[in-house]
């Protein structure tokens, strides 16, 4: 059994679960095929010097944060992929309030060496990511607003889940908040990479249908080019899949798509740096994640030169 199926087995195993059909049901899916994200509580916890089952805790949090993230994320995105459209808004909203308590109610059964920092932790994520998709839905279309869009809502995600994997682990305070700080920058990162991957995808996603401002788009509208005008104008017709390309073509010819890479080299840099400066007894989940954060940028340049 992985690490993964046990973390879903504990949340499987408490009380509430049980009582709560709809909650059971998520939770059985779950393990379906496991995000990158739930790596992190065990990066975390290897990187303190433990064995991998002792981060199973904090897994089981961490998906549980993540399942309720997406329900919310889909509700104010109007995802016409979002569970919600199968169970309603409502329901979709309690559940998401479920998962949240449920992985609370995991960590304050099953401690840590520091159960106060573990609980202030996840308390704190959700707190952070909830004011960051309040900034989020106001679509605010300036380069400080995207940042500090970012930093609210991915960069908590991040920190939080191997902070709590270096606190079930044994680490240190310090270690932890270094784990806290790495795991932040990192969520900038896959913020970039989810506006990268949405904004090049076919048919337009809710970012383009939305109006919102994902960094690819903002670069395209505020920056001048001799194409910002044509730019903002495809912007209202994207439905079309010609429109769609062109102004997909306009986002790599504008240099939005540079600017991204640029920022994700970066943050790459910052990133390596800070791991190189780690005192982690075991830093290879670490690198291991920062190495795959940074390949799919080779693929990006491939798939924007095959483009006419």
């Amino acid at each position: 059994m992985t690490i993964y199926h046990s973390a879903v087995e504990l949340l499987l195993q408490q009380p509430q679960v049980a009582e709560w059909p709809l909650l059971q049901r998520a939770l059985q899916q779950a393990t379906g095929k496991p995000p990158v994200a739930w790596d992190f509580p065990i990066a975390g916890c290897v990187a303190a010097g433990a064995a991998q089952p002792q981060a199973i805790p904090a897994v089981a949090a961490i998906t549980c944060a993540h399942m309720a993230i997406l329900l919310i994320d889909d509700i104010l995105d109007e995802d016409p992929r979002g569970e919600y459209n199968r169970i309603g808004a409502g329901r979709a909203a309690n559940l998401a309030a479920g998962l949240f308590s449920l992985g609370q109610h995991v960590l304050e059964t099953h401690s840590c060496p520091q159960p106060h920092l573990a609980t202030a932790a996840l308390n704190r994520m959700v707190g952070d990511i909830a004011f960051g998709q309040e900034l989020d839905v106001q679509n605010d279309h300036s380069e400080e607003s995207y940042w500090a869009v970012a930093r609210a809502k991915s960069s908590p995600y991040f920190g939080t889940a191997l902070t709590l994997g270096g606190l079930y682990g044994g680490a240190s305070q310090p270690l932890a908040e270094q784990l806290r700080e790495f795991g932040a920058l990192f969520g900038e990162v896959m913020q970039i990479h989810d506006d990268l991957n949405d904004c090049l995808a076919e048919p337009a996603n809710v970012d383009w249908l939305q109006g919102r401002a994902p960094l690819p788009l903002l670069f395209a509208e505020l920056v001048p080019h001799p194409q910002r005008e044509r730019f903002v104008a495809l912007r209202s017709q994207v439905t079309q899949p010609d429109a769609l390309r062109e102004a997909q073509s306009i986002l790599v010819s504008s240099g939005a798509i540079s600017y991204c890479v640029n920022e994700l080299i970066l943050r790459h840099q910052r990133l390596q740096a800070m791991l190189d400066a780690m005192p982690a007894a075991e830093p290879a989940l670490l690198q291991q994640i920062l190495d795959h954060a940074i390949a799919p940028v080779e693929h990006l340049f491939a798939s924007v030169a095959a483009q006419p």
